[in-house]
């Protein structure tokens, strides 16, 4: 015996199936819309989430242009916030009105790419933000697209 399911169910079906499969891709701080607008371009997301913790990468299509943001719980110790510091290569500066303790500063990359990231934290919760291009883009200009993005999962974060 042949069952007919109406096909509103089967639309229903469908569209609970593709919300289920694009909520695991949500970065919790920053949509994939505004992140290309940081990235200058039309950018996809991956997300990985380990509890509170997550990372959420952005790629802009068709370039070597990204935008990572990595938000974890601090324990005690804090460490998770100097660790980021760590990274620095050259002078950070300060950014007092990025949450707190936040500072910019270039970094290195494994492939030789230009990047620029801020970490600081809001409450129990360290961040960082990495913006990173061909080696060919001015400092100052990933260091501006960082603050932008830094702002926002500052802001988020409150």
């Amino acid at each position: 015996m042949k069952m007919k399911v109406p096909v509103q169910a089967l639309l229903l079906m469908a569209t609970a199936l593709r919300t289920t499969h694009a909520a695991e891709q949500t970065c919790p701080w920053m949509n994939a819309a505004t992140a290309g607008g940081i990235l200058e371009g039309q950018a996809r997301a991956a997300v990985t989430k380990m509890g509170d913790d997550a990372t959420c990468e952005f790629t802009r299509q068709n370039s070597k242009d990204k935008l990572r943001i990595e938000v974890v719980m601090m324990g005690t110790a804090r460490s998770e916030l100097a660790a980021y510091k760590a990274e620095c290569i050259g002078p950070a500066a300060p950014l007092p009105a990025i949450g707190t303790d936040a500072v910019a500063c270039g970094t290195q990359t494994k492939n030789g790419e230009a990047a620029e990231q801020i970490a600081g934290r809001v409450r129990k919760q360290a961040f960082l933000i990495r913006v990173t291009a061909d080696v060919t883009s001015p400092r100052e200009a990933l260091r501006e697209r960082a603050q932008k993005a830094a702002e926002q999962v500052a802001g988020n974060l409150f």
